[in-house]
């Protein structure tokens, strides 16, 4: 169940962040006029300070999922400072796990902070005859 309630806060984030705003603005549209939008960013601290508060669960499942959902938080320009402090935790956790949706999150993340990807990325992973496709 907190696995599922952290990838949703993720979710959540994730549909606010600078890659969402950048998608709105090519579409000709503006986060602005939408008042959801812009009140879900406004709260982003109070996840991030939820979500953290899993970075060290013994469930390694809750942890990942933890990690995973603080990524998209860190769009926030209050929560930009925590990237270099989580880009380690993020690279040793979440680079290794098992669940590609978490490694996915994990080198986009990464990326975005300008930290080194190229050695995490299994390219064999994402060019591959086999499914899914």
């Amino acid at each position: 169940m907190r696995q599922a309630l952290l990838d949703w806060l993720g979710s959540i984030a994730d549909e606010v962040g600078n890659d969402a705003e950048a998608t709105w603005l090519r579409a000709g549209f503006s986060p602005e006029e939408s008042p959801e939008f812009m009140a879900v960013r406004a709260i982003r601290p109070a996840p991030f300070q939820a979500v953290a508060a899993f970075f060290q669960d013994a469930n390694l499942i809750v942890r990942e999922a933890a990690i995973a959902a603080a990524i998209p938080l860190l769009d926030a320009p209050e929560l930009t400072g925590h990237q270099a402090d989580l880009a380690p935790i993020v690279r040793g956790v979440l680079a290794a796990s098992s669940n590609r949706v978490y490694r996915h999150i994990a080198l986009c993340g990464l990326g975005t902070w300008g930290e080194e990807t190229a050695s995490l990325v299994d390219r064999t992973e994402y060019f591959s005859d086999e499914p899914p496709f």
